[in-house]
Formats: structure tokens, C-alpha cells, sequence
């Protein structure tokens, strides 16, 4: 059976007695909305039937005083209060005595009781968004073809909108807890409410990020890293080892899964520690990992049998740096720790041997990018 917000359960009622009662020697009843005393440290009279407290639950009165035992079945001399949180009557609180002798201690009953109910009741919100969350997650990133309509649930809950533009950010980072790092990040003021964030485990933290721009230009990898600005200089100041991973687009919760999935797959090719790495840089090697080894070593079995080891460690060198580079020469040669130069000559070389021109043709710079993925999917099975 599932409870009712407005119900005051019989577990929270018992430990607030048990807790007050150490400091009191006055008896004190907490009945639900129905007049049931539901904890009492008189255990007799638990379960048992409060007239008062049911016609102030259902009436306008706060606060009813009680003298004479014979006034109400069931109900002794006392002060008994109604019970509210958030506007609404919850239950009521007795304490039973003199009502004059009473009645600081009834004021104070009241206000701990409705403290400790308020608390409780944001603590319980808090895990069941959690649970929520965990779900929800679990939902989007690990089941292929998850329940729309549960997806969807869980999101106008957990108050997502599904019709925006988002792009996962795979994080990874190590020296340091991936929440800590997480947090300066949900600090931000350009991280929304409408940023879906997951901390994966201590080394690795994922963020579905919210794309405002209104055309596929450049201007969405302005808006990621202006968002990873700080963060990155907070983990470079602590020369921390640390990569952010972007996926692709989405605006449906059930194409989330494979988002995440191009996540991933960046984090498996990156050879060398790159700030920020977009899938949409890599889509070429990505073509050519989904396609079976099969079909690529029916490609290129005589290319590789024709060349010699030295000259194919040397073209998955190059061709590693000048894809997480776009192509450019100075940041490739950096990458290489070489100069430009000997870059030059080792794409003259390559150009030589394979008649590729790679900085002119797209079509050639799709096959290096193709040979490049099946020699490192040979070597890493």
C-alpha cells in the first residue's frame, strides 16, 4: 500500500516520543488523521480511538483543552494541538495533565513535532529523487530500448524536458574524486536545471548539457567550453590528469543511450590526454569501428602485408595526431613532439607510399582515418 504525503507514519511518531520523553515526565500522544494514537508512552492506549484529535483533524479548532476524563471517550485531562505542515493538518500532538502545568511544554511539543516532521518529510523528497534519478539514468545510459513512457515519467517527475537539444560529456579524471570536480561544474551559472548530471563512479561524471545554439555552427563548442572554462582551469592549477569526452546530439530520451555510447567510444580511442574531445571530430574512425574487422581487413590485408611495421607505427602516429588535432599542423607537431617540419616530411612520406594527400583530399583523409582504425583494432582486439 502506498502512503499518502499527508499521513503521518507510526515509525517517525515512535521516535519522536522516544526522543522527547527522555527529558519529560508528562505523557505524550501523537494521533493521524484519522484520531488514532499512533505513539503514546502509555502503550496501552496505542491504536486506540482520540475523539478530540479526530475533530480537530477534520475541523477549524487548533488547539482544544480537555479537564474532565468523563468529557470524551478515551480522551484524559490535557492540551491537544493540531499538527501542521505546509498548510495542511497533519495529526495532532497531546499531552496529558494539568492543562495549566501543560501547557509551555504542549507550545514546545508542537513546534519539535512539526520541526522534525517538516525535516523529515525534505529528507524523504531528497531520496526519492535520488531513487528517481538512479533510475532514470540507469534507464538512459544501460537499457538499448527502454520504456519511452517510463523514460518520460520519470523525466516530467524529476522536471526534465525532453524536446531540447542535449549533448553528453563524458568526464574522466584522475587524482581527485569525480564529484568534487562535478560540483564546481553544477556551480557553474551556465549549468541549468535542465542539465542532467550523474556522477558514474570516482572516476568518471556524465553531463547531458543543454545546447542553446539555434544553428549546428561552431557556436556549440563555444557554449561547451565556456561551460568547462573553469573546471578545466581548476584541474589544470591542480595539475590533475583529465579528459571531457563530447558525444553526439539528441533530442529524444531513447537515443540517449547511444550518445552515451559515442561518449564511451571516444574515451576507448583517445591514446593521449586531450582536454576536450568532440565525436563529431571523429567520424571517419567511427564509420570505419562499427564496421565488422572483417569487412576492413578485406580492405586493406595487402596494404598492411605490402608495408613494413616501421612505416605503419609511424602513419598510426601521425594519423592519431592529426585527427585529435583537425588537421592542424602546428598543433599535430606538438602533439608528435616534433617540429612542423618533420611533420611535413613524414605526410610527404606517407603521400609517397599510399598516393595520400590528406590535408587536400577528404576522400584520402577518410581512408587514412579508416586504415588508421583497423590497425588499431588489430593490435587491440
Amino acid at each position: 500500500m502506498v502512503k499518502s504525503e499527508s499521513m503521518i507514519e507510526a515509525e517517525f511518531a515512535r521516535k519522536f516520543i522516544d526522543q522527547v520523553t527522555q527529558y519529560t515526565e508528562y505523557n505524550i500522544n501523537i494521533m493521524n488523521e484519522n484520531g488514532i494514537i499512533i505513539a503514546s508512552r502509555d502503550p496501552k492506549r496505542i491504536g486506540t480511538f482520540h475523539e478530540v484529535a479526530f475533530r480537530i483533524v477534520n475541523g477549524n479548532e487548533e488547539l482544544v483543552v480537555t479537564t474532565n476524563a468523563d468529557d470524551y471517550p478515551g480522551v484524559l485531562p490535557g492540551i491537544n494541538q493540531v499538527i501542521m505542515l505546509d498548510g495542511k493538518r497533519e495529526g495532532v500532538v497531546g499531552i496529558t495533565g494539568n492543562p495549566e502545568e501543560v501547557k509551555p511544554i504542549a507550545l514546545i511539543t508542537k513546534m519539535a513535532v512539526e520541526a522534525m516532521l517538516k525535516f523529515e518529510r525534505q529528507e524523504e523528497k531528497i531520496r526519492l529523487r535520488f531513487s528517481r534519478k538512479d533510475r532514470f539514468f540507469s534507464l538512459l545510459t544501460q537499457v538499448e530500448h527502454a520504456d519511452v513512457r517510463e523514460l518520460r515519467a520519470l523525466a516530467t517527475e524529476l522536471q526534465y524536458s525532453e524536446n531540447l537539444c542535449r549533448v553528453p560529456i563524458l568526464c574522466k579524471i584522475r587524482g581527485q574524486n569525480a564529484s568534487s570536480v562535478l560540483s564546481v561544474i553544477k556551480a557553474n551559472r551556465l549549468h541549468t536545471s535542465e542539465d542532467i548530471s550523474f556522477v558514474l563512479d570516482s572516476k568518471h561524471f556524465l553531463v547531458f548539457k543543454t545546447i542553446v545554439a539555434e544553428s549546428f555552427s561552431d557556436s556549440w563548442r563555444t557554449e561547451i567550453e565556456a561551460y568547462l572554462k573553469e573546471p578545466l582551469a581548476r584541474i589544470s592549477a591542480a595539475k590533475l590528469d583529465c579528459a571531457f569526452f563530447v558525444g553526439s546530439f539528441q533530442t529524444a530520451f531513447s537515443q540517449y543511450y547511444y550518445s552515451y555510447r559515442h561518449c564511451k567510444w571516444l574515451e576507448e580511442q583517445a591514446r593521449r590526454q586531450e582536454k576536450i574531445v568532440y565525436f563529431y571530430d571523429r567520424m571517419p574512425a567511427f564509420i570505419a569501428s562499427i564496421m565488422p574487422q572483417s569487412e576492413l581487413q578485406r580492405v586493406f590485408n595487402v596494404f598492411e602485408k605490402q608495408l613494413d611495421s616501421k612505416f605503419l607505427q609511424e602513419l598510426c602516429e601521425v594519423a592519431e595526431s592529426l585527427i585529435s588535432s583537425n588537421y592542424n599542423l602546428v598543433t599535430a607537431s606538438q602533439k608528435l613532439n616534433v617540429h612542423k617540419n618533420t611533420l611535413i616530411y613524414r605526410l610527404k612520406k606517407i603521400r609517397d607510399t599510399l598516393g595520400l594527400n590528406v590535408l587536400e583530399s577528404a576522400g584520402n583523409r577518410f581512408f587514412l582515418e579508416a586504415f588508421y582504425c583497423y590497425l588499431l583494432r588489430r593490435d587491440n582486439p
